[in-house]
C-alpha cells in the first residue's frame, strides 16, 4: 500500500491524515447534534439552491439620474458581472451601453458610446435600494448619479 513504509506499517503522514479526517468528522457530528440539523439531504438541497441562485441572471430596470437628467437603466446581473444600457428620458433614441462589475456593495460600470469608452461610473449600494455615486466622463466632466429600483 502507498501509505505504508518499508516495514509494512502505516506512515506518519497517513496516520496524521487519518486522525485529522476523524477529528473533522467528529466536529461535524457535534455541530449537527447541537443545531439539530441532522438531515444531509436537506443540506444538499440548500447548497443546490444557493448554487443555482448564484448562477442565475437577474435583469433589473432602474430609474435614476445622471447630473440633473432623468434616466432609465436596464441592467443584467450575472454573478459579479453586470451588462446593460441606459437612456435619458429627454433623449430616448440615444442609448448608451454599460458593462462592469458588482462586488459586495460597489457597482463599477463603464459607459460606451458607439463602442468607445466614454465614462466610468463608481457607485455604492445603500439600504434604500439605490446605487449612488459618480460618473467620470473621459472628456473630464463629472456628474453625480443615482439608480434606484
Amino acid at each position: 500500500m502507498a501509505t505504508e513504509n518499508i516495514s509494512g506499517k502505516p506512515s506518519l503522514a497517513a496516520t496524521i491524515t487519518a486522525v485529522a479526517t476523524l477529528i473533522t468528522a467528529v466536529g461535524g457530528l457535534i455541530y449537527a447534534l447541537k443545531t439539530g440539523n441532522l438531515s444531509a439531504e436537506g443540506n444538499r438541497e440548500e447548497v443546490k439552491s444557493a448554487v443555482a441562485l448564484r448562477a442565475q441572471k437577474v435583469e433589473k430596470i432602474l430609474n435614476g439620474t445622471v447630473g440633473k437628467m432623468q434616466a432609465v437603466f436596464t441592467l443584467t446581473f450575472n454573478n459579479s458581472s453586470v451588462a446593460g444600457s441606459y437612456y435619458y428620458n429627454a433623449r430616448p433614441q440615444k442609448i448608451y451601453d454599460l458593462r462592469g462589475t458588482l462586488n459586495q456593495n460597489e457597482l463599477h460600470l463603464n459607459e460606451y458610446t458607439k463602442g468607445v469608452l466614454s465614462a466610468k461610473c463608481v457607485l455604492e449600494s445603500g439600504q434604500d435600494g439605490c446605487y449612488t455615486g459618480t460618473m467620470y466622463n473621459t472628456d473630464g466632466r463629472v456628474f453625480p448619479m443615482q439608480l434606484c429600483e
